[in-house]
């Protein structure tokens, strides 16, 4: 039940971030590098059971317990003005729901090692990926022990 708590906050604060903006927005370009490129590679397939569950290819599976850089725009899960955990997104928070191409993007799951500051500017930041196979409750993808690289 906290969790659902947690995410519907989350939904709450992007609908009213959204309507609440003024200015007139033109849509980001989509940051990408080669990790986002393999985290994109996980796909949905029907097991023997008929469920469809993700499927993980051995490539992707490869990075799991890696250190990995990836780029991205901060999604706050908690209101603050730092944040130990957050979502990282290749798009910003601002960017207008109805502009794209109608697939959402892939999220992680940032646990930095030190609180950073919120910024709507992308960062780059380092860590351990781990990928989620099993548990619901969490992401799919989360970088552990994350440091900031660098602001762009």
């Amino acid at each position: 039940m906290k969790n659902k708590t947690k995410w519907l906050c989350l939904f709450i604060f992007l609908s009213v971030f959204f309507v609440t903006k003024t200015s007139a927005q033109t849509p980001h370009k989509t940051l990408s590098n080669k990790y986002w490129e393999i985290l994109n590679t996980r796909t949905i397939k029907k097991n023997a059971e008929g469920q469809y569950m993700p499927y993980f290819p051995p490539s992707l599976m490869a990075y799991n317990k890696t250190k990995i850089v990836l780029n991205g725009y901060m999604v706050p899960i908690n209101v603050g003005a730092t944040h130990k955990v957050f979502l990282l997104s290749v798009l910003p928070v601002m960017q207008c729901q109805f502009c794209g191409t109608g697939d959402i993007p892939e999220m992680v799951e940032i646990y930095m090692s030190n609180a950073i500051k919120f910024s709507n500017k992308p960062i780059v930041i380092e860590g351990m990926l781990l990928i989620n196979d099993s548990d619901n409750d969490t992401a799919t993808y989360q970088l552990a022990n994350a440091t900031v690289k660098e602001t762009q």
